[in-house]
């Protein structure tokens, strides 16, 4: 106990331990326990691998403190046995969701680690208001793709994958890159 603890050993504990499965929110639900809500803001030190639980969180905590509506129940149960994590928030008739609530979720998700990668040029309609715009993020072997839409109420739809189990999931497709089936 009365040892010192080198600067960084606790930081690489607490990654050999992320990587072994040891106290996360899976563990929790195993006991029995219920996980906590997703952190309203950025994770003390964000290193080590992202996890799927990390990046939902990531996402989810971005959505709440950017003001965006709930994710579709539908989406998260649909994402539960994929190897992505995703969100969808749709605007109501009372409260729309705009570009700058998106341009704000960006913003958060900026602030968690992710970094941009590519940018698709912004649909606009013929009075030059902005209708579709589409981002891509990448952090520690995810992308994450996040788009709005201001058709009717407003939409943001943001999921993140994992490279490494998209790239298994497709080497196990009877069909090649090019779209044949290999022969």
């Amino acid at each position: 106990m009365g040892k010192k603890m080198r600067k960084g050993t606790a930081v690489r504990a607490a990654v050999v331990l992320g990587v072994a499965g040891c106290g996360g929110a899976d563990d929790a639900r195993k006991r029995g326990g219920a996980s906590a809500a997703p952190s309203a803001t950025p994770r003390a030190e964000d290193t080590g691998p992202v996890t799927k639980a990390s990046a939902q969180a990531d996402i989810e905590a971005s959505a709440a403190d950017a003001g965006a509506p709930a994710n579709d129940p539908d989406v998260a149960e649909m994402t539960a046995t994929r190897c992505d994590a995703s969100y969808r928030g749709y605007g109501t008739e009372d409260e729309k969701v705009g570009l700058e609530r998106y341009e704000a979720v960006i913003g958060e998700l900026r602030e968690r680690g992710w970094q941009p990668s590519f940018e698709v040029p912004e649909r606009k309609d013929e009075n030059g208001t902005v209708q579709i715009v589409h981002k891509y993020f990448t952090k520690r072997g995810w992308t994450l793709s996040a788009e709005f839409r201001a058709f009717e109420t407003g939409l943001i739809s943001v999921s993140a994958a994992d490279k490494a189990c998209t790239d298994e999931i497709r080497s196990r497709l009877p069909f090649s890159e090019d779209g044949t089936d290999g022969q």
